[in-house]
């Protein structure tokens, strides 16, 4: 009796919803432990494109903090658009401009961006209070958001106002009548995004199918919203005219990921529109299977013939279409191109072209990606997401993993549902994910992993 009185106490105690700042405290543990473990941020993350921050960022925040209160926009270092070194050389002019100072910028950020994530878990997904913020933590950790937590570089304060943006999106689309002032405010976080890395032209995409696909919006809502889209895409175009194309006068192309590759850099082939979106698929096949293989084995001890049947279709057309597209045009390593996946396609002969890695990786990610569509739905945030961040990918020509793996993730967080984290065993994906992450930023900490850039 008093045994069972006191496991229902404990129940009780961890259904109880936490306080708001209990779940803040958790989420910034990782940032202080990890300040801490860097002494303060005096010493350099190991971590992936490490090396741009002194190369292309630091020279940049030094050039507009010397031209404050006046700053050049057209000519400097960086191939980013301006947004975080101007904002870093700002905070620089009020605190001074050591190098751990400077990099309190991207640890803020950062940490903004997973409480804003765990809002999102929260309002989309409905989930529970511990289980949303173990997923934002599932999130920080992830081997491309973290390491770019504690150096300087543009990503995760690009990542914030894309998070932001898109939470207010969902906003718009779940207030009665569809109120203009959400959207507006995503198109905000929207333009400040394109401020701070161009690749965010496919979040404008993202926020005009969004705005399509709403039942029982009127024409008069859509031309507002398409208004305010192009409102928010007006201070990017100008620094476009600027520059005379998509990279500032004084930065790196070869750093570009938008822009056509250096000549004798990539063959052909391997220049192919289809080649980033294959490698999306690729890096949703490393997170789907982990985070979805629980509901998915639930769902075929429940499900009928015939229903087993259809979704065995479902994924057998993803498969095929991706075996298809693999067929004509290969997917193996190019000078160039990094991250994790990369470097294990490395390792093993090619088949046809293609690297053995990828022709597990690409048919899996394709079926992965079937079923979840018809599982969320066409309509749906995961869905239109994944859809307009893949079709936006055509224009990509050098895929960095990093430019990639955080909204494959994001998109796969998004996707999963209250019914999805029931048990123990609903968390070993993401505790996977987690502990894989932790393992490649050691990599980087043992000088396993010597240059990535």
């Amino acid at each position: 009796m008093g045994t069972g009185l006191m496991q229902g106490t404990a129940a009780a105690r961890w259904q109880r919803a936490p306080a708001r700042w209990q779940i803040a405290g958790l989420l910034a543990l990782p940032y202080l432990l990890t300040v801490a473990v860097l002494r303060g941020l005096t010493v350099t993350m190991p971590t992936y494109h490490g090396g741009d921050e002194l190369t292309y960022h630091l020279p940049t925040i030094d050039q507009f903090h010397d031209q404050l209160p006046g700053v050049d926009l057209v000519d400097y270092p960086a191939a980013q658009t301006p947004l975080y070194h101007l904002l870093t050389a700002l905070w620089g002019s009020l605190v001074g401009m050591e190098l751990w100072r400077l990099r309190i910028v991207g640890v803020v950020a950062s940490y903004v961006a997973v409480l804003v994530l765990y809002r999102l878990l929260r309002r989309h997904a409905a989930l529970d209070a511990w289980p949303a913020a173990g997923l934002a933590l599932v999130f920080a950790l992830s081997p491309y958001v973290f390491g770019q937590s504690f150096i300087l570089v543009t990503d995760n304060l690009g990542l914030l106002f894309c998070l932001l943006a898109i939470e207010r999106f969902l906003a718009f689309s779940r207030g009665d009548g569809l109120p203009l002032t959400p959207f507006a405010l995503a198109c905000l976080w929207l333009c400040l995004a394109l401020l701070t890395r161009q690749s965010y032209v496919w979040l404008g995409l993202f926020g005009g199918v969004w705005l399509l696909s709403r039942p029982g919006i009127d024409r008069r809502r859509i031309a507002q919203g398409i208004g305010l889209l192009a409102l928010a895409a007006v201070p990017f175009a100008a620094l476009v005219i600027a520059w005379r194309g998509i990279v500032p006068v004084g930065g790196d192309p070869a750093s570009c990921g938008l822009c056509a590759p250096e000549q004798g850099r990539l063959g052909w082939r391997d220049a192919s529109p289809l080649r980033a979106p294959l490698f999306t698929l690729a890096v949703l096949a490393i997170y789907g299977p982990l985070l979805f293989w629980r509901p998915a084995w639930d769902a075929l001890r429940a499900a009928d013939r015939a229903t087993l049947r259809s979704w065995a279709r479902t994924a057998l057309i993803g498969f095929g279409l991706a075996l298809l597209v693999l067929l004509i045009v290969p997917l193996s390593y190019g000078k160039g191109d990094e991250g994790f996946l990369w470097r294990v396609s490395r390792s093993g002969p090619l088949l046809l072209d293609s690297s053995w890695l990828f022709w597990l990786l690409v048919p899996l990610g394709s079926a992965v990606a079937a079923l979840g569509l018809r599982r969320a739905g066409w309509r749906s945030l995961p869905a239109v997401l994944f859809v307009t961040f893949l079709v936006a990918q055509l224009a990509t020509r050098l895929p960095y993993q990093k430019y990639f793996d955080p909204f494959v993730l994001l998109v796969c967080l998004l996707a999963l549902r209250r019914s999805d984290l029931r048990s123990w065993r609903d968390a070993l994906g993401p505790v996977a994910i987690v502990a894989l992450s932790l393992l490649y930023v050691g990599a980087f900490a043992a000088g396993l992993i010597l240059v990535e850039s």
